[in-house]
């Protein structure tokens, strides 16, 4: 058993975050008489955890939702974790490679173009969303979909990046968001999302091409390809369905 000073000792955690942790219930270790809080292995080991969440970029409530969930033993969140950090490791790495790149064609005066520069910056940089999408269209569909993308991240991040670049020259060139050209990016857009995720219904499609805009970070996310390029995709997507039905 360990003390709270401890246990903030040995983790890195504050003992004030810890006692934030017990007030709501994300971390409640025992409590005797004296008032003291005493931390079990098993009470590390979900510490553990929660940091890892953290580390992925969720929020305090989602933790606790998702320790909460049926599946709640520790080797499912770790093998999960795992999995999550594998990607987060490819993205780092991508990045690590375009800025080796960016720093040889300053020192060399090379010429890089602008899917280079901006290789390994995906508009799916965040797990939250992951979590977001479960809530919308469900744990099964979101979780076999995950299955089916293992390995093949970047090749889906690049799909997806050819895309919304795609989409932001064309705003750019001052093209019509419903213009044919973007009708048949949208449906590249669709296709790709039908290869790589789930079997996505025209009307879901249209849902997610909203949730680009209606979602704050969805949209500060996509709008990095260019101001405004949220709202062109979105267009452009509800476009192609209506052509579409």
């Amino acid at each position: 058993m360990y003390l709270i000073r401890e246990v903030s000792k040995i983790s890195g955690v504050s003992v004030r975050t810890l006692h934030h942790y017990d007030e709501i219930g994300l971390l409640s270790p025992q409590k005797r008489e004296n008032g003291y809080r005493y931390y079990s292995e098993d009470d590390l080991s979900l510490l553990q955890m929660i940091l890892f969440y953290k580390h992925l970029g969720f929020s305090l409530k989602k933790i606790k939702g998702l320790l909460q969930e049926e599946d709640s033993e520790v080797l499912y969140h770790l093998r999960r974790q795992l999995d999550l950090m594998q990607i987060e490791k490819q993205k780092l790495l991508t990045l690590i490679e375009t800025l080796e790149k960016t720093i040889e064609s300053q020192e060399r005066s090379i010429t890089m173009s602008t899917q280079e520069k901006f290789k390994g910056f995906t508009y799916h940089e965040n797990q939250q969303y992951e979590q977001a999408a479960k809530d919308k269209y469900g744990k099964e569909v979101i979780e076999a979909a995950i299955e089916k993308q293992k390995g093949k991240e970047q090749e889906i991040a690049d799909g997806f990046n050819h895309c919304f670049f795609a989409f932001a020259d064309n705003l750019a060139n001052g093209i019509s968001a419903t213009a044919q050209e973007n009708v048949a990016l949208a449906e590249k857009l669709h296709q790709h999302m039908c290869q790589y995720a789930f079997d996505c219904p025209l009307e879901v499609f249209a849902s997610i091409g909203k949730g680009y805009v209606q979602n704050p970070d969805f949209k500060q996310n996509i709008d990095k390809f260019g101001a405004g390029t949220a709202q062109y995709v979105c267009d452009a997507i509800q476009q192609y369905v209506k052509e579409k039905q």
